[in-house]
C-alpha cells in the first residue's frame, strides 16, 4: 500500500466514521423516548384541533342554515300577509261601484236636487275615505267622475279641471287590473263601467295610491343599523323599495344570482363592501320578489367566540405540551440522558467516572446499580489486562528463543565464511551487528522501548541478513527522523516484518531483490513502512490482510504485532497490508501522533 493510499484509506475511515456517528444520533433522536412522546403530544393537539376545527365548521354551517329558515319563514309571512292585505283592498277598490249614492253623480243628466247631490257627494267622499282607513298601505284614494265633471278625494270633493283631466287621462293606460309604479309609489286603476276601446272614457275611475314610507316602515322590522334589511323589488315595474343604509339594496340586487331559467336563486351569498351578507330571496308576490339580507358577521358573532375558545385551547394545549416535556425532560429524559452519556464514557474506555442522581427516585436505584456494575467490570477488565499482558510477555520470550537458536547459526555461518575468505573487515562488521542485535533481545527486559532503540535493533537485523542475500538483495534502509525517536513503542514490532519480507517476499529473488524501509508522518499519525517487490499474488496479499485479525500458521506473526500495537495504544495503532509501489507487500505501522496513551478511542483497524 503507498503512503497516498494509506492517506486516503485514513482520511476515508475518517469520514465514515463521522458519518456514522451522525446516523447514529439521528437514529438515536428519531427512535428516542422523548421524541416518541413529543410525537404522541403532537398527534393529540392536531386531532383535538381537527375536530374543533370540524366542529366549527360545522356550527358554521348550521348557523347558515338556520338563518336562511328564518328567512325563509319571515318571507312566508311578510309575504302572505301583503298579499292578503292588498287583495283586500283591491276587492273593496272593485266593490266601490255597487255603492248606491254612486250612480246619482255618474252622469250630468241626473235629475236630483242640490240636497241630495251634496248628500251623494259627501257619502262617496266617505267611501274613499273609509278605503284609506282600511290599511295603513293606502296614501290616497281618488275618485274621477268625467260625466259630471268631479274629482273626489279622501279630503275634498272638487270639480275637475284641465288638470286633472290630463290626469285622468294618464290613468287610462293602467286599467290591465295589476300594480304599477310611477317613480314615486305603487297605484292600481278600476275602471266603473265596460267600456268600448282602449282610450275611452269610462264613467267613472278609481285610483288607490299606496304608501311607499308605509313600505318602507314595515320593511324597516327588518333590518338594524345596517347589519340587516329587506327590500321588495318588481322586475315588470323596476321598482325597488327599501328601508336600509342607502344604496345595500341596489347593491345586492345587482350582485344575485339566477338559474338557467332565469329565476333568481333563493338562498345566495354576495359581498358588498368586503362584507359578507347571506341572502334569501322570497316568492314573487303583488309587488315583486321579498329579499332579505343579514351580514354574515352578525350571524357567525357566537360562532367566531367559540372559534377564538378553540384558539385558546390550542394556545394552552401547546403550552401544556411544552410545559410537560421540559418537566418530563427534567425527571426522565436528562437521567436518561446522563446514562446514556455513561454508556458512552464505558464504551470509550473509561470505568472510573461515576453517575450521581440528586433525587431520591428510580433513577437513583439505576446509577447506583450502574456504578456497581461499573466497578465489577473494571475490576474483571483490569484483570483480564494484566493476565493478557503477562502472556504477550511470555510469548515475546517464546518468540526470542525460536529466533535465537536458527538466526544464530545461519548468522555464525555467514561469519565463518567470511573469515575464511579474509574478508575480515565485512566480519568485523557482521559480528558488531551480531552483538547489538542479541545484547538488544538478551538485556532489555521491559516490553517497551524507544522507536529509535526499535530501528535501531531493525537496522542490525537487516544488515546481517544483507551479509546473506549482498547479490541478490538490495536494502534501502532511510534515516529515522530525530523527532520520532522517543516514541515509545512495544518491543520487536519491525524486525518480524523484515524478517516475513526475507522468507515469504523476496526469497524467489535470485536478483535484483529489493527491500525498502522508510518512514511518514501523515493524518496525525506516524508510519513506519516496509516495502519490497517480491512476487506475491493477490491472494497471498489478501490472505495476510485478514491474518491481521485472525491467527493462521502463516500470518501469526504479523497478527501477533497488530494486537500488540492495538492494547499498547488503545486501539489508536496497528497494521495495514497494502500492495507496494515496488510491486510487492506494504507493510506499514501507524502509530498516534503524539503518542497519547492514555486516550482511550476504539475504532476499527
Amino acid at each position: 500500500m503507498t503512503r497516498w493510499e494509506m492517506r486516503r484509506t485514513n482520511v476515508g475511515w475518517n469520514w465514515y466514521t463521522k458519518r456514522r456517528m451522525c446516523g447514529m444520533q439521528k437514529r438515536k433522536w428519531r427512535y428516542s423516548i422523548e421524541a416518541k412522546q413529543m410525537a404522541s403530544f403532537v398527534a393529540v393537539i392536531v386531532v383535538i384541533m381537527i375536530a374543533s376545527f370540524f366542529i366549527y365548521h360545522s356550527a358554521v354551517e348550521l348557523s347558515k342554515e338556520l338563518t336562511y329558515e328564518k328567512m325563509y319563514a319571515q318571507a312566508e309571512y311578510y309575504l302572505g300577509t301583503l298579499d292578503q292585505e292588498i287583495g283586500h283592498i283591491r276587492q273593496l277598490q272593485r266593490d266601490f261601484f255597487h255603492d248606491r249614492k254612486l250612480i246619482f253623480l255618474v252622469g250630468p243628466d241626473m235629475n236630483i236636487s242640490a240636497y241630495e247631490k251634496r248628500d251623494s257627494l259627501l257619502s262617496v267622499m266617505e267611501r274613499v275615505n273609509s278605503i284609506k282607513g282600511v290599511s295603513s298601505l293606502v296614501q290616497e284614494g281618488t275618485l274621477y267622475l268625467p260625466k259630471s265633471g268631479y274629482r273626489i278625494t279622501s279630503s275634498e270633493v272638487r270639480n275637475m279641471g284641465s288638470a286633472d283631466k290630463e290626469e285622468m287621462e294618464g290613468y287610462l293606460e293602467y286599467l290591465d287590473g295589476k300594480i304599477h309604479y310611477d317613480g314615486e309609489s305603487f297605484f292600481m286603476v278600476e275602471a266603473g263601467v265596460p267600456r268600448i276601446g282602449l282610450y275611452a272614457e269610462p264613467s267613472h275611475l278609481l285610483v288607490i295610491r299606496f304608501s311607499i314610507q308605509q313600505l318602507q316602515q314595515n320593511l324597516a322590522a327588518f333590518g338594524s343599523l345596517g347589519e340587516s334589511g329587506a327590500f321588495l323589488y318588481d322586475i315588470q315595474e323596476q321598482a325597488l323599495v327599501e328601508h336600509s343604509r342607502e344604496g345595500i339594496g341596489k347593491e345586492i340586487l345587482g350582485l344575485l344570482q339566477k338559474d338557467k331559467e332565469g329565476n333568481y336563486l333563493s338562498t345566495q351569498r354576495v359581498a358588498v363592501g368586503g362584507d359578507p351578507y347571506l341572502v334569501f330571496v322570497g316568492g314573487e308576490g303583488v309587488l315583486g320578489y321579498f329579499v332579505e339580507y343579514q351580514r354574515e358577521t352578525s350571524v357567525m358573532e357566537p360562532i367566531t367566540r367559540f372559534r377564538n375558545l378553540v384558539y385558546l385551547l390550542f394556545v394552552l394545549m401547546l403550552s401544556f405540551a411544552v410545559l410537560s416535556g421540559i418537566y418530563t425532560k427534567g425527571i426522565l429524559h436528562r437521567p436518561m440522558e446522563t446514562l446514556l452519556q455513561a454508556f458512552k464514557r464505558i464504551q470509550e474506555g473509561n470505568w472510573t467516572e461515576h453517575i450521581r442522581h440528586e433525587r431520591q427516585d428510580e433513577f437513583s436505584y439505576i446509577y447506583d446499580g450502574f456504578n456497581q456494575m461499573e466497578d465489577q467490570m473494571g475490576e474483571m477488565i483490569s484483570q483480564v489486562y494484566e493476565q493478557t499482558t503477562l502472556a504477550q510477555k511470555a510469548q515475546m520470550k517464546q518468540l526470542q528463543a525460536q529466533i535465537a537458536p536458527h538466526f544464530l547459526y545461519n548468522s555464525f555461518f555467514s561469519l565463518s565464511s567470511k573469515i575464511k575468505r579474509g574478508d575480515y573487515e565485512n566480519a568485523r562488521e557482521l559480528a558488531m551487528h551480531l552483538g547489538d542485535y542479541f545484547q538488544y533481545l538478551t538485556r532489555n527486559e521491559s516490553d517497551s522501548v524507544s522507536l529509535g532503540q526499535e530501528v535501531d535493533h531493525a537496522r542490525s537485523y537487516s544488515a546481517i541478513q544483507g551479509t546473506r542475500f549482498i547479490h541478490r538483495i538490495t536494502i534501502t534502509f532511510e534515516e529515522l527522523p530525530g523527532h520520532l525517536g522517543k516514541i515509545t513503542v512495544p518491543r520487536l514490532i519491525l524486525q518480524p516484518l523484515l524478517e516475513n519480507a526475507f522468507e515469504h517476499g523476496l526469497e524467489d529473488k535470485v536478483q535484483d531483490g529489493k527491500l525498502w524501509v522508510h518512514f511518514a508522518e501523515s493524518g496525525g499519525e506516524y508510519q513506519v513502512l516496509v516495502e519490497d517487490n517480491g512476487e506475491v499474488p493477490d491472494e497471498k496479499l489478501e490472505e495476510m490482510k485478514e491474518g491481521l485479525g485472525k491467527v493462521k500458521a502463516q500470518s501469526s506473526g504479523i497478527y501477533n504485532i497488530n494486537r500488540r500495537l492495538r492494547l499498547f495504544y488503545h486501539n489508536r495503532a496497528g497494521l495495514k497490508v497494502g500492495r507496494s509501489v515496488l510491486g510487492g507487500v506494504c507493510m506499514a505501522i501507524f502509530i498516534p501522533a503524539g503518542n497519547e496513551e492514555n486516550s482511550h478511542v476504539y475504532m476499527d483497524i
